[in-house]
């Protein structure tokens, strides 16, 4: 692997399932040498990328966690925008299996009438294009001069669920999906220089949903995280807000229950725009 000099983590959506004034869905763009990987992309994502300044025909490929909406719902979106914007190659898109149909049914025939009608100004539809790979399993899914970036599965709403781990040179970023708790995770994580993790609520407020199963508290996430010994740990995903009026409070008192099991650790709630360079 080649050494490289400029590796970055843009927070672009650091919300969930609930329309949220101040936090898009769940969307994080890792940049390697100009080179801009997008991890889900859910509401707001195209708009934050954007506002973010990522131009969206910049992005080199997607990678998909699982097929809940809130981290898939803004997909079709980026790439038709994208091929709209000049996008000159198709994309790779990498996800569970499933992802495949959910872009031929809510892009290619949802969008049959306003693809005719851009072709019929010239745009070429080859560039619309994307090239799939479904995940069954985890393993390692690319692997470059650069980078390679492999995977985790975790349990999660009866969904296959995929985490993902890009490593650069020395450097390791792990992007977690939302998921039960699972001890490989330490594993996963281990030595990691930045791992944003999802911190939907606490256990109390988890008690009162009936997917509250399906996610990790924070008690949990500050013992996986100081096992591991990550450096920087980015909190998102952050539901609880949206059912306590909106309250930020909420997450920095969840963010501070972390730093009581890890004091040793970096730990941030994730804001939208919220960038690290590592």
């Amino acid at each position: 692997m080649n050494p490289l000099s400029e590796i970055s983590v843009l927070v672009a959506g650091s919300g969930a399932v609930r329309a949220h004034p101040t936090r898009g869905g769940p969307c994080y763009v890792v940049t390697i040498d100009g080179k801009n990987l997008l991890f889900d992309c859910g509401r707001c994502a195209v708009h934050n990328i954007s506002r973010f300044s990522i131009p969206v025909e910049t992005v080199s490929a997607v990678y998909i966690t699982h097929l809940h909406f809130d981290h898939i719902c803004d997909l079709p979106l980026l790439l038709l925008l994208s091929w709209n914007n000049g996008r000159t190659e198709r994309m790779p898109v990498y996800g569970p299996k499933g992802i495949a149909g959910f872009l031929e049914n809510g892009l290619r025939l949802a969008y049959t009438n306003d693809i005719k009608s851009r072709q019929g100004h010239g745009k070429n539809t080859d560039y619309l294009g994307w090239d799939t790979t479904e995940l069954t399993q985890e393993g390692v899914v690319v692997e470059t001069e650069s980078y390679t970036i492999d995977t985790l599965v975790t349990k999660h709403g009866g969904l296959l669920n995929f985490n993902y781990r890009i490593r650069i040179a020395d450097k390791i970023v792990v992007i977690m999906s939302d998921s039960e708790p699972d001890p490989r995770i330490v594993d996963f994580c281990r030595g990691a220089n930045i791992v944003l993790i999802e911190c939907s609520g606490t256990k109390e407020f988890f008690d009162t949903v009936p997917w509250g199963s399906w996610h990790t508290t924070p008690e949990q996430v500050g013992q996986l995280m100081r096992d591991a010994g990550a450096k920087k740990v980015v909190l998102k995903h952050l539901v609880i807000e949206s059912f306590r009026d909106n309250d930020p409070k909420v997450s920095e008192s969840m963010a501070d229950t972390i730093r009581t099991v890890y004091p040793d650790g970096e730990i941030f709630v994730g804001e939208d725009g919220m960038k690290f360079d590592i």
